[in-house]
């Protein structure tokens, strides 16, 4: 029989912490940002959405609310916050395999992210 004393218990945020930016796309079109890539944009009320010319590079850069190309961060969770996407993504014709999956963000600086939708995906 197990000894009780050797269980740990999980907690629900190491499961989309990892200690790095990840973005997640999720299938209905919204990017699911971690708390580290939050951290890493500056923690902003809002980001402008960035596409890499003739790469399937996408960007997120820090804004104010009011920036009339901003989109507005909801907090999902205390470690979780989305960005409405589906526009960006069928604008730039995202390949729909592309969604439902987590990639790892690559802080820029000057409250930039940026992500390389050509990398080994995680599966959500």
């Amino acid at each position: 029989m197990a000894d009780v004393e050797r269980f740990e218990k999980f907690h629900r945020v190491n499961a989309t912490s990892g200690g790095v930016p990840m973005v997640s796309i999720h299938l209905r079109g919204v990017f699911a940002l971690n708390q580290q890539a939050y951290e890493a944009l500056g923690e902003p009320e809002a980001v402008e959405l960035f596409k890499q010319r003739d790469e399937w590079v996408i960007g997120f850069g820090a804004s104010v609310a009011d920036s009339p190309d901003a989109y507005k961060i909801r907090h999902h969770t205390k470690h979780s916050h989305q960005v409405a996407g589906k526009a960006f993504l069928e604008f730039y014709e995202i390949p729909e395999d592309m969604w439902g999956r987590r990639y790892k963000a690559e802080p820029l600086g000057n409250n930039m992210l940026a992500v390389n939708l050509m990398q080994i995906p995680e599966d959500l």
